[in-house]
């Protein structure tokens, strides 16, 4: 099968064209057309086999993963998502793994309304890259040199439960689990879920946001650094899903929840004053949020266990080359 072929047999379910896709899959580049009065978002991540998933992942999952990333880095903007483009090395030709890798692709591109219009398939060592641009509307945007003083701040969602996929994977954890929470785990590293739910809310208001990639201390230092303040985190306040909690009363210290990675989470900051809108909006639609310290002035992060300092991890998350 030649490389046309697969890409029309694999990759061409967006091939229409619609509101803002002129022309589409199949010619030798996309014409796309913005709304109105907006800006475009551009971001773009490459997944490498094992070094972002394993040989044995399931394809749905890679597929999934690979463009839930690049929505994570629109929702830390406070950007919608607009359209993609893939480009994959393969190592060969296998038609069960693509359908597969296609089908959890596209079912996350259609579930936030994306069309993938174009891209690149070559032969080499399995790896995926995907660009995505999204729009702003106006000036509505989040950054994360906007942090303000006094600030709260906020994680969606539950921490440290990918990282935990991960060493359950690489069998460098050994826990009393059942295979219900054993597999829980493991979903949430190979399947992340993007929070745009919570971003086209938090935008009109909040400051700062980042998507939690590299793990929570590390990408709050990142909002620290270029918005040039510090930050005080009480750890009796990080959200913990009810399977870890099984694992922290097995003596799985409650710190690794900051420095695993993988949570594909938001955090963000707030003004005090928005903080009844914030919470009242998301009971309704029945989204965790949760407020786990605030802005201050100095540097760095202080780390706060019932009310009185105590240490930072020695390693605080995550980097490709450290």
């Amino acid at each position: 099968m030649s490389e046309q072929e697969i890409i029309q047999k694999y990759f061409s379910r967006h091939q229409s064209i619609c509101e803002t896709v002129d022309v589409s899959v199949g010619d030798d580049a996309a014409v796309v057309r913005p709304p109105e009065n907006s800006k475009l978002v551009v971001t773009t991540d490459t997944l490498n086999v094992n070094v972002h998933f394993y040989p044995d992942c399931k394809p749905q999952y890679i597929g999934h993963k690979s463009l839930a990333v690049n929505l994570s880095d629109l929702a830390a903007m406070g950007a919608k998502p607009l359209w993609a483009t893939l480009s994959l090395s393969l190592p060969n030709i296998d038609h069960d793994w693509l359908k597969d890798f296609s089908d959890g692709l596209y079912a996350l591109a259609d579930m936030h309304e994306l069309k993938i219009v174009g891209g690149d398939l070559v032969k080499g060592p399995l790896s995926i890259t995907i660009q995505v641009i999204g729009f702003i509307n106006s000036n509505l945007k989040l950054l994360r040199k906007a942090c303000q003083l006094d600030d709260f701040i906020y994680v969606t969602g539950y921490l440290g439960d990918a990282a935990l996929g991960l060493k359950l994977i690489n069998n460098n954890i050994k826990f009393d689990l059942k295979v219900s929470d054993r597999n829980y785990f493991i979903q949430r590293l190979q399947k992340p879920i993007p929070r745009l739910d919570v971003s086209t809310h938090i935008v009109e208001y909040a400051h700062a946001a980042i998507d939690i990639s590299d793990g929570f201390l590390i990408d709050l230092q990142r909002i620290l650094t270029m918005s040039n303040k510090a930050a005080e985190i009480d750890l009796e306040k990080i959200p913990v899903s009810n399977e870890m909690k099984g694992i922290i009363n097995q003596n799985y210290d409650i710190k690794n929840l900051l420095i695993g990675g993988e949570d594909y989470e938001l955090l963000f900051t707030i003004d005090p004053k928005d903080k009844s809108r914030l919470e009242k909006h998301f009971k309704k639609e029945d989204i965790i949020v949760t407020e786990v310290g605030k802005i201050v002035e100095g540097i760095g992060v202080t780390l706060l266990n019932k009310n009185k300092p105590t240490d930072l991890p020695e390693i605080t998350g995550f980097d490709h080359f450290s």
